[in-house]
């Protein structure tokens, strides 16, 4: 079996190509940033030589803001696209010494061009929520974006005559901010080719089908697989929400019980925390329950993770690229942190000859939903 892994980097105007050597010779760090909720990012540093090749393609435009990225990696012979995005800024830093001028350009995923251009205004009349997403999200087919919208955790039917929906803001805020509305999420997954992506908008499937992964392994001698893992329980974070209606007609106040998180994603925790706080959301006239219990599911998928965990881990060391947006399983912690985790976010850092990941996790509870943890 290849031990190894290999690293491939395109970039171009619009339709990005494989580097020249002398860009790769160049490289010395990359780093890629996926979180939940949040762009994906990256940035790319390089030795700037005078009369380099580099200096050459760096005067002609190769590196200016917009230009195409796409990041993918080979370990163990399976390929990962981590990355497709474009350059939003560039910095130069020079130095006296031969080879020590560097040029460092940073970037983000292909949500950027969504967010380039406000487009408040333009109507969807009569249309459900993922109808308009799968809208937006059809012009940027060109750039390889397949778009994927599903309806809501808890179906919601509007008249049309009550409110003439318009776009408000940019194509990736007025997404995002659909997302939030209905409890949902929005995000752009490079690959599973280079030059593809898919541009997910509805109930975060992940949570109950994602994973797992290998197993995180702590102290457990030779068959340990992670550098380090720290955790944290918050109790501050146990809120218990309050969704309150006002009936447009009789103005009566109608309380509308928040739905169990529990039923949107796999349970990753055994026990519940105790809740310390009590919020009430703010209450809306005319807005049906269905819309008033989205609301509140919106704020539990943002605040429930009470418990979290961040490490780091050497992937040759692991045997595979850990993947946000997944789940993990996690032994060696003791019972009370054992067992399953989403993976909030990954941070890739490849140096020549180095791959290495740092992580968060995140579940709802303390100790372990399952008695075993998969290998």
């Amino acid at each position: 079996m290849n031990r190894g892994f290999y690293l491939s980097l395109m970039m171009g105007s619009f339709n990005a190509s494989p580097v020249p050597r002398a860009v790769i010779d160049a490289l010395t760090e990359i780093q890629v940033t996926s979180t939940v909720g949040s762009q994906g990012g990256f940035q790319l540093k390089f030795t700037l030589g005078k009369n380099s090749a580099m200096q050459q393609m760096l005067e002609g435009g190769s590196f200016d803001p917009r230009t195409r990225v796409i990041i993918a990696v080979t370990v163990n012979g399976s390929t990962e696209v981590l990355m497709d995005g474009i350059i939003t800024k560039q910095d130069v830093t020079p130095a006296s010494g031969a080879g020590k001028t560097t040029l460092t350009v940073t970037g983000l995923d292909l949500t950027a061009l969504m967010d380039f251009i406000d487009l408040t205004g333009i109507p969807y009349p009569a249309l459900p929520k993922f109808v308009i997403v799968e809208a937006i999200l059809a012009k940027y087919a060109v750039l390889g974006v397949i778009p994927l919208a599903l309806p809501a955790s808890i179906p919601t039917f509007e008249n049309p005559l009550d409110r003439f929906i318009k776009q408000q803001g940019t194509d990736y805020r007025y997404v995002s901010s659909l997302a939030r509305e209905d409890g949902a999420v929005f995000y752009l997954d490079p690959g599973p080719t280079p030059g593809k992506s898919l541009a997910y908008y509805g109930p975060d499937l992940s949570k109950m089908f994602g994973g797992p992964q290998p197993a995180l392994s702590i102290n457990f001698d030779a068959s340990s697989n992670i550098d380090a893992l720290s955790f944290s329980y918050d109790g501050t974070l146990a809120t218990q929400y309050l969704v309150t209606i006002i009936e447009p007609n009789s103005k009566i106040p109608i309380p509308i019980p928040v739905p169990n998180l529990d039923l949107f994603k796999a349970p990753l925790a055994a026990h519940a925390p105790t809740p310390l706080r009590s919020q009430q959301l703010r209450p809306t006239a005319n807005q049906n329950p269905a819309g008033a219990a989205l609301a509140g599911l919106a704020a539990l998928f943002l605040s429930a993770d009470v418990v979290s965990g961040s490490g780091q881990l050497d992937v040759m060391r692991y045997g595979r690229i850990f993947k946000a947006r997944q789940l993990a399983a996690v032994r060696g912690a003791g019972r009370y942190y054992d067992g399953k985790y989403y993976v909030k976010s990954v941070t890739h850092n490849i140096k020549r000859g180095e791959y290495k990941q740092s992580f968060t996790l995140s579940r709802g509870g303390l100790g372990s939903s399952v008695s075993q943890v998969s290998i």
